[in-house]
């Protein structure tokens, strides 16, 4: 039963092999070595299991596939934003003209941050996201001080608008670092 174990084991590290980039081969030969050496035959099925997690790790961040998913969903967020704000522009013209100035400027800058990020690469979605996530985080800080807002402004739409801005813009530095970082392990 305990050689079942050991070629169970072994076969896992196989599977590493297979799984892990050209430019880890060497991983793949120090993890059967390690299995090998292992002495409680339980430790190495488990040390095994978490060499195929660790592979599976190392080709998804070093795998072309992912990283342009990663880009080009980013990109098409932030087009299909720009449309969502739009419509919603047209939509609140005629009930609240401030409002849809909001959304205009909403929508203009999630199209250009999407172009620009499409032209220019990840980098740029970094740059933008980091400096829109700024912005948002900034406004909100102004409209939660009810100092800055008169009477005829719907605070509540405002601070909604702010903390939905941070939490898109973050998570859109969250892909765009996720790019620049599996592009950064590309070239290692």
């Amino acid at each position: 039963m305990n050689s079942v174990r050991l070629r169970m084991a072994l076969a896992l590290t196989t599977c590493c092999a297979k799984l892990l980039p050209p430019t880890r081969s060497l991983w793949a030969s120090a993890m059967r070595a390690e299995v090998e050496a292992i002495g409680n035959i339980n430790s190495a099925v488990f040390f095994a299991a978490g060499c195929v997690f660790a592979s599976i790790k190392e080709r998804v961040l070093t795998m072309d596939l992912a990283i342009r998913s990663v880009r080009i969903g980013a990109i098409l967020a932030m087009l299909a934003l720009a449309v969502g704000s739009a419509l919603s522009a047209g939509r609140t013209q005629a009930i609240d003209p401030h409002s849809a100035l909001v959304f205009a400027l909403s929508s203009a800058c999630f199209a250009a941050a999407g172009i620009w990020s499409f032209l220019r690469g990840p980098i740029t979605l970094v740059q933008a996201a980091s400096s829109m996530t700024f912005v948002y985080t900034l406004a909100w800080v102004l409209v939660r001080s009810n100092a800055s807002i008169d009477a005829s402004v719907n605070a509540g739409l405002y601070r909604a608008l702010t903390v939905e801005g941070v939490v898109i813009w973050a998570a859109l530095l969250g892909a765009g670092l996720f790019v620049l970082r599996g592009r950064t392990s590309q070239t290692l």
